[in-house]
């Protein structure tokens, strides 16, 4: 996505931010929009894992609330209020540097009052992770207003690691899972694969190769869950790297990846079982 240019109107004095209790019953918007046709399966897992907060900035005629933050790994997500007509809410958050987090999911919708509630995933750029770290709500008519959030970062719980040696596609995996998700990556060596990929992204006919369009996630030989993201990129090296994230599972045994191509299906011979792991190892 594309960064909209954003002027920082920020004035202190308009900013209020208050970790109280007294204000919980405005907050579990992350509760509110799994409600919604199409929620986003981790909504409830977010309910349980965020902060209840209030971060807020009124510059007339707008007031946007920052409600609920939980801040993981590389990501960040936020629930929110909005008021104020014809506002404008960028997509990512800034850092307190300058640095731009681009959003990776979320969703909202307007009220009965015209006020809209809503929620941002967004991910940092490598090397920009910080504990604690402050993040920015840019908003406005022009983008000129931005409201702020300092939160701790919270540690992955679990690390898993498995790789598949089949003949046609030897892969790796790299997860982490957290409080809300099970994220990682999936990468391919797989030639054959990353030419149809590439032809495909030009819009040019393939090589006729089957490719795999997703991973799915199974646990002792039952899928539990379906990719969320299915983003893949083909690198410089050749080789094709998936971005997966599935609704964290209850516990990690039996768990693993299996492939499913465009034409042929789900191969479950192909599948990468994944076991716990050290990070670095």
């Amino acid at each position: 996505m594309f960064r909209r240019t954003v002027t920082l109107l920020l004035s202190a004095a308009l900013i209020l931010i208050c970790f109280s209790s007294a204000r919980a019953e405005e907050s579990g918007l992350f509760d509110k929009l799994s409600r919604m046709d199409g929620a986003d399966e981790r909504l409830p897992l977010l309910e349980k894992a965020a902060e209840n907060v209030s971060s807020v900035l009124t510059a007339d005629p707008y007031t946007v609330e920052i409600c609920q933050v939980y801040y993981e790994g590389d990501r960040i997500w936020i629930s929110y209020r909005a008021k104020g007509a014809n506002i404008q809410i960028q997509d990512g958050l800034d850092l307190e540097n300058g640095v731009y987090a681009d959003i990776t999911a979320g969703d909202w919708t307007v009220l009965d009052d015209g006020s809209i509630i809503g929620w941002k995933e967004c991910a940092l750029p490598d090397g920009s992770e910080a504990d604690p770290q402050t993040f920015y709500l840019v908003f406005g008519k022009s983008y000129e207003h931005r409201v702020g959030i300092t939160v701790r970062r919270n540690p992955y719980e679990q690390f898993l690691q498995g790789s598949s040696s089949a003949a046609s596609c030897p892969a790796q995996a790299d997860l982490a899972m957290g409080r809300v998700d099970l994220s990682g990556s999936v990468l391919l060596n797989a030639p054959d694969q990353a030419s149809s990929w590439l032809a495909w992204q030009e819009g040019k006919e393939g090589s006729g190769t089957d490719v795999i369009s997703c991973w799915n996630l199974y646990q002792n030989g039952s899928q539990v869950a379906y990719d969320l993201y299915g983003a893949s990129s083909v690198l410089d090296s050749g080789e094709i790297l998936f971005e997966v994230v599935f609704p964290r599972p209850d516990d990690v045994n039996g768990l693993s990846l299996v492939p499913e191509y465009l034409e042929a299906g789900e191969k479950p011979d192909e599948a990468i079982a994944l076991t716990v792991s050290v990070p670095g190892n």
